[in-house]
């Protein structure tokens, strides 16, 4: 199938946008975002036209639970309690600090607390659901984080690239870890931009030597704002 014939791609761009592709079929456009301009200038102009439609729908913003949820289904979160002994022997001056301690805190906590900023984060996951890396983004600082299942690869990195609703060219977001996590500032190249999706690909140690993807384009995912 060709889909680079204008009829067929503005089809699929429309059906893209608007969410009802799913599945491989959406893995194989994002894929196609990557490689091609003429489909991320495709996809760009349809969203034009289709987003300002849901500009009269009611915001619905999910609940901040969702997100330690997702952090504790994926192994990522671990709470460790420690019980401690009552003691009551107040007359230590230890004990005076902490008592004043306590009371700063007890201040702070009355205080309003400052707006916090949104988190948007995707799990890049393999085609059977595996989940790869957990990427959050709060601010203008972007968290990688491995999973075990990452796959070990001594001569090539993970890198991680988002592509611009704009339709412009891929901006690299750095490179995935193999194991634990790594948190990168957000690029300047990718300032005031959409993330329309971002994507994986297999690179020479070191990362792309173009500043652009050189390999192979391993999974694709999109960033949710909680």
């Amino acid at each position: 199938m060709n889909y680079l014939q204008q009829e067929r791609l503005d089809a699929l761009s429309v059906n893209y946008v608007l969410g009802g592709m799913r599945g491989k079929a959406r893995q194989r456009f994002q894929r196609l975002l990557m490689q091609q301009q003429q489909v991320r200038e495709t996809v760009w102009r349809w969203e034009q036209h289709l987003n300002p439609l849901a500009e009269s729908l009611p915001e619905v913003k999910p609940d901040q639970k969702l997100w330690h949820k997702l952090q504790q289904r994926l192994g990522w979160q671990h709470a460790d309690v420690v019980q401690l002994k009552p003691r009551n022997n107040w007359l230590h001056p230890a004990n005076w600090v902490a008592a004043a301690a306590a009371a700063c805190l007890a201040l702070v906590l009355l205080l309003p607390p400052p707006a916090a900023l949104p988190i948007e984060l995707a799990v890049i996951q393999t085609k059977e659901a595996k989940a790869l890396w957990l990427v959050s983004k709060q601010g203008d600082t972007v968290v990688l984080q491995a999973s075990a299942a990452v796959p070990a690869d001594p001569v090539h990195d993970y890198e991680l690239w988002m592509l611009p609703t704009s339709g412009q060219t891929p901006v690299s977001l750095g490179l995935l870890p193999q194991r634990g996590q790594v948190s990168y500032p957000w690029p300047q190249a990718a300032a005031g931009l959409t993330v329309a999706v971002l994507a994986v690909s297999l690179e020479p140690k070191g990362g792309s030597p173009t500043g652009q993807p050189t390999g192979t384009v391993l999974h694709t995912s999109e960033l949710m704002t909680l």
